[in-house]
């Protein structure tokens, strides 16, 4: 279920982005900022909330399940309905910024996604917490199908059109896509538990108390976003970069060069997943909550560095399959690295969540966003650096961020790595990255990693059984 997921995914961006073209999708990063803020900010965490409140419940049995999903529901719902009604006054804004409307019509057909997305968080933070991820899976097998068959079938019917329509149909699609999800899980939960309209004696205070913390940390990320395209484009109109070219350049990061980093994320997500009630379950018995870190930061490695040494070594050989452009192979090669250390991240900010320590998460992230725009300023300002400093400006900024996450997640949970497991996985590395070095043929770099995969999953499974069993595992 999680291969078809990905693959579904995998295929979507490859069709979509040859589908649209650069200009396409240059015209979607201009939009996605602004999605994006506005599901941070109407979500409120809520997936998040309503996960690590169930999963202590089902230790403490301090409060009904049914007051916890009513509460989260009521809470996301009063938040969406906000932010709807401000997407539909924001119509000046994007005329202002753009000296474009077309911005605010895509925005408009996703005001039910904002709906359709925050209720299903609910009931994926339910069944989650319940270490049921069998029907959040589904659920989402079943919306990118959704999203693939209708964006492709749309797009196709409607190849004759303008490439603002048909950039509008990508944004009706991903609305169509969320709402089959949430039929899905709506129809599974409705099977096993109905959830009763009572009294919730003001429950859902508590949760915004919890929620606000984690959503003011996304919300930075999101808010950084949205401003950061600006703040770039204006330094580049400063070092006399054109517009166009500008928007461009940032369309090759995001549209092409960061899907393609990103890929084997996925992974490391799911692990977070399984990882995040074990860990809430499990704080006070450290055998067993170290062994689950052990098992999890193991499989993150294996897939961080097969998506690095993909990206870092055959950045070409990957663009040509996925759009027929190779043009950003110089980006993607450039964040490899970053984003080798990128990939802990899920880990290291679920250890902090699962320990209710969400402020130090929210002052990492202000800070790591805060240097990382201010850097963008200053480099992509530079005619030497040209349209580069925004590559340079956010690689730092992450580097800062992961590093700090590491230092407070090992330090709250008190998790020391095995030296051993560290010189194994070190040694592994090492040689497989010297291997890759000695040529640059596609099929000597499958054999090479294939034999990778063969070795580290063989220390998996051999760890694993010296190790305390665990649902991870």
């Amino acid at each position: 279920m999680i291969l078809s997921i990905k693959i579904f995914g995998f295929l979507y961006k490859i069709i979509s982005t040859r589908m649209l073209g650069l200009e396409g999708m240059r015209l979607i990063s201009m939009i996605m900022p602004s999605l994006s803020l506005c599901l941070c900010i109407s979500s409120l965490s809520i997936q998040t909330v309503c996960n690590k409140n169930i999963a202590s419940n089902l230790n403490l049995k301090t409060t009904r399940i049914s007051v916890i999903m009513l509460s989260c529901l009521r809470v996301t719902l009063a938040s969406s309905s906000i932010i709807s009604i401000f997407m539909l006054l924001s119509f000046p804004l994007y005329k202002y910024l753009y000296q474009d409307s077309f911005i605010y019509y895509p925005l408009l057909l996703c005001i039910p996604l904002l709906f359709f997305s925050n209720t299903s968080g609910v009931m994926k933070g339910y069944l989650e917490a319940n270490n049921n991820f069998k029907v959040p899976y589904f659920s989402n097998f079943v919306e990118n199908l959704t999203k693939l068959a209708a964006t492709i079938t749309l797009l196709y019917i409607f190849k004759n059109k303008s490439i603002e329509f048909r950039v509008a149909i990508v944004f009706f699609c991903l609305t169509l896509s969320e709402l089959s999800s949430n039929l899905v899980l709506s129809y599974k939960i409705k099977r096993k538990r109905k959830i009763q309209i009572i009294k919730t004696n003001f429950y859902e205070k508590k949760v915004l108390m919890q929620a606000i913390p984690l959503t003011l940390s996304s919300l930075i990320v999101t808010i950084g976003g949205y401003i950061t395209p600006f703040i770039y484009y204006y330094a580049c109109k400063k070092a006399k970069i054109d517009f166009y070219e500008s928007t461009t350049y940032f369309a090759l990061i995001t549209s092409y060069a960061i899907p393609l980093l990103t890929n084997g994320q996925y992974g490391i997500l799911t692990i977070s997943k399984f990882l995040f009630p074990n860990i809430t379950k499990n704080f006070n018995n450290p055998k067993k909550l170290y062994n689950l870190l052990d098992k999890a930061f193991i499989l993150s490695s294996i897939i961080a560095i097969t998506s690095f040494s993909l990206c870092f070594f055959q950045p070409e050989f990957m663009l040509k399959i996925m759009y027929k452009d190779t043009a950003s192979a110089s980006i993607v090669k450039f964040l490899a690295p970053i984003f080798l250390l990128i990939y802990f991240d899920p880990i290291l900010v679920i250890i902090l969540e699962a320990n209710k320590k969400e402020k130090y998460l929210l002052w990492i992230t202000l800070i790591s966003q805060i240097i990382s725009i201010i850097l963008i300023y200053v480099f992509s300002s530079m005619p030497f650096f040209n349209k580069t400093g925004y590559l340079i400006g956010f690689s730092i900024g992450a580097i800062i961020k992961c590093v700090l996450l590491f230092i407070i997640a090992f330090k709250i949970s008190n998790y020391k790595p095995s030296r051993q497991m560290l010189f194994i996985l070190i040694l592994i590395t090492a040689m497989y990255i010297l291997f890759l070095i000695l040529s640059s043929n596609i099929i000597y770099y499958f054999i090479i990693t294939a034999l990778y995969l063969l070795i580290s999953l063989l220390f998996y499974y051999f760890y694993k059984d010296r190790s305390y069993q665990t649902n991870l595992a």
